[in-house]
């Protein structure tokens, strides 16, 4: 029975049924994973999407939002697209990225909107519920435009 069950799970991998996030930026990307970690410093809120890959891993896609002069709880939704200071080039409160072997590190354009939301406090060892939700601000870059969105659950080391 066991082995029947890792079988179907692999299967289902394989098909696109496994973990993913969704969005209009998967015609471009594969966005499966494997696993997700959330991590709450004092200065940042961020959850990270992993695919193992022998020793390391695959960093499908990374969310993260600065904490500078916000106080954050469980439940309440980040702004990822607001800006950090008063001029309309400053940097946001939010970033997207990806770190995957053989491709180059991708930082993603800026965001004209885009939230962050913990379910539960991000305490070591526990398992949280959550979700985001980006869309990318129009422009020349081939992500311009476009979204990605997802809920999960991510362990918090």
């Amino acid at each position: 029975m066991r082995l029947f069950a890792i079988a179907l799970s692999g299967l289902l991998t394989a098909c696109g049924q496994g973990p993913h996030l969704e969005g209009s930026v998967t015609s471009l990307l594969d966005l499966r994973y494997e696993g997700a970690q959330a991590v709450g410093t004092q200065d940042e809120l961020s959850v990270r999407f992993f695919t193992r890959k022998g020793a390391s891993e695959d960093t499908i896609l990374k969310v993260s939002a600065s904490l500078e002069d916000l106080e954050y709880a469980p439940g309440q939704s980040v702004d990822l697209a607001q800006l950090l200071d008063e001029e309309p080039d400053s940097a946001q409160r939010g970033t997207v990225s990806r770190s995957v072997l053989d491709e180059p590190v991708r930082d993603f354009p800026r965001l004209t909107r885009g939230t962050l939301t913990f379910d539960e406090a991000l305490q070591p060892g526990a398992t949280v519920s959550g979700e985001f939700r980006v869309t990318f601000v129009n422009g020349t870059d081939v992500y311009s435009g476009r979204t990605i969105f997802g809920r999960f659950e991510a362990t918090v080391p």
